[in-house]
């Protein structure tokens, strides 16, 4: 379906692709990854058409249609929901030009067009179209939402999954899906899964969704960050995480061995070298011209010894000392100040005056629990965050929160962080840190000396979540707020957020759809907000498991 050979692309003097060489066949489902900025966006881009290559050759087979998700959907305009996804799918097109070729069916060339044209409609199921169209949408939990529903109305998560819709109806081939978890609730995330397994169109996926990737692919695409190559690696994504644990163990022990190796020769080189030393300054008596010609050849033996020894280590093929990104490390410590703790609602009714409200809830965070809530997108989970930490009043009720808390508040977008302002400035506005300790917080949160000079606004989305975790952990917070956490974090970053999260002592309030993440925090309580009620479930994996039935009964009628 697809072969790639040797691509290459740069910006200037830096490199991002070098020789990218794989190939795809029907069916096939695979996970590009690579630590951000390793040119996972570029290489599906160039695939997808819309980026040119440097060098190297593209071939796709004749007639595979592509479908392209990028991380922006960027979903805008006055397009009603249905006219959009019918115009995305082909189907509006293909039933114009029926219509205008059925009137023309005397001429040869036009009565064949007709019938390619027909043919395609048929394989796009397109007589069936408005109900797969609604089964698709039902999929991804949009069944309550009026399909007039204008596109530039819908939240970031909706428009993910009407573009998501859209790409799967078309029928295409070939998928190419650039972080499609991070907009999706959990319901919607088992649907495209379920959805990705059973279809036979080719998949490269980049996702830091680990759950997801080990149900969904069966191959790894590699991209390395220090040579820009592409590995290509059999088996889950967990698979491919053991060997590569393992891979790195045996390269680190064969590089240990070697240097100790050629460490011994070059000991013995020294030492030849020296008896060669000794044995042609010698020089005895008249009576010993026998005893120093045999000093002198056992010189030269050694010396021709110690030439073959060093031969022998030139000759080596040495193993290259592993150059490892030093892991991620978050240093949380909750700090216990005077005042309360606990957390409490009461009858409280969250939203906006003259629009969406949710409520009234009533629940308590008891200071230390760590507390799950769950819903569809569009449901309430970030408004009801807003409302706890302040940054929305509440409509009704009351929100007694701590004196002795201070929250560490990570919202989905982000929204908190100013974007002209420097990393460094932001974090000495809001701590006590000395500017050498400034630039060593920083550091251990990989930013470098160039990097903490930036303007935030120039932060990807994923240096904007550890710039905040920097900040949490200058300020020893004593409450995480986290609205979708994982949301554009590299796998790094992602285990040292775990790491964290099985440590922290402090309270946790969490909305996530990463299963993985949800196993880790071990939530001490799980709710579910649906249609303004928030109802505590025994825990997540009724939740997850009740998702999953949905999404099997809905795939039947696909």
């Amino acid at each position: 379906m697809i072969k790639v050979k040797k691509l290459q692309k740069s910006y200037g003097p830096l490199s991002v692709l070098a020789n990218i060489s794989f190939s795809l066949g029907q069916g096939q489902k695979v996970a590009l990854v690579g630590n951000n900025g390793t040119g996972k966006t570029t290489l599906l881009k160039i695939v997808a058409g819309l980026e040119e290559s440097d060098g190297g050759v593209l071939e796709i087979a004749q007639g595979v249609c592509i479908g392209y998700l990028p991380q922006d959907t960027g979903l805008v305009g006055n397009e009603k929901i249905s006219d959009y996804l019918r115009r995305v799918a082909g189907i509006d097109l293909l039933e114009q030009e029926i219509l205008e070729l059925s009137a023309q069916l005397d001429s040869p060339t036009r009565a064949k067009r007709y019938n390619d044209v027909r043919e395609k409609y048929e394989h796009l199921d397109g007589y069936d179209f408005d109900r797969r169209m609604l089964v698709m949408l039902s999929g991804f939990g949009l069944e309550d939402i009026d399909l007039k529903h204008k596109l530039s109305d819908l939240s970031s998560g909706q428009k993910s999954k009407v573009a998501l819709a859209g790409i799967l109806l078309k029928g295409v081939d070939l998928l190419l899906l650039d972080e499609p978890t991070n907009n999706l609730d959990l319901p919607a995330l088992i649907w495209l899964e379920d959805f990705l397994k059973k279809t036979e169109a080719a998949c490269i996926v980049v996702s830091h969704d680990r759950r997801f990737l080990d149900r969904v692919v069966k191959k790894i695409f590699e991209l390395d960050w220090r040579t820009r190559e592409l590995t290509i690696t059999g088996g889950s994504y967990s698979d491919y995480l053991e060997m590569m644990a393992k891979r790195t163990a045996r390269q680190k022990e064969d590089y240990r061995l070697q240097q100790e190796e050629i460490a011994r020769l070059n000991e013995r080189i020294q030492e030849k070298r020296a008896d060669a030393a000794r044995g042609a300054r010698w020089v005895g008596t008249d009576n010993d011209k026998f005893l120093r010609g045999f000093k002198r050849n056992r010189a030269g033996g050694s010396s021709r010894v110690a030439k073959t020894i060093q031969k022998r280590i030139e000759q080596m093929d040495k193993i290259e000392k592993l150059r490892e990104k030093g892991p991620l490390e978050i240093s949380l410590k909750a700090e216990i100040t005077s005042g309360a703790l606990d957390t409490r609602l009461i009858d409280v009714v969250a939203g906006y005056p003259a629009g969406f409200k949710i409520g009234p809830m009533s629940f308590e965070i008891r200071y230390g629990n760590r507390v799950g809530i769950m819903g569809l997108n569009g449901s309430g989970k970030s408004t009801l965050l807003k409302t706890i930490t302040s940054e929305l009043s509440s409509l009704g009720g009351k929100i007694e929160v701590g004196s002795g808390i201070r929250i560490g508040n990570m919202m989905q977008e982000h929204e908190t962080l100013p974007r002209d302002v420097t990393l460094l400035e932001f974090l000495k506005d809001r701590t006590n840190l000395a500017q050498e300790q400034l630039y060593a917080k920083l550091a251990k949160f990989d930013f470098d000396e160039r990097q903490v000079k930036l303007l935030i606004g120039t932060l990807s989305p994923g240096g904007r979540a550890r710039l905040l975790l920097a900040l949490f952990s200058a300020q020893s917070v004593n409450m995480l707020v986290l609205d979708e956490p994982t949301n554009h974090l590299d796998l790094g970053a992602l285990g040292a957020l775990e790491e964290m999260l099985i440590t922290y002592q402090g309270t946790i309030l969490l909305v996530s759809h990463d299963r993985y993440l949800l196993e880790k925090a071990a939530l001490d309580a799980v709710y579910v907000l649906s249609e303004g009620v928030l109802t505590r479930i025994p825990d997540y994996k009724a939740y997850v498991a009740s998702a999953e039935e949905r999404a099997r009964r809905l795939l039947k009628l696909l």
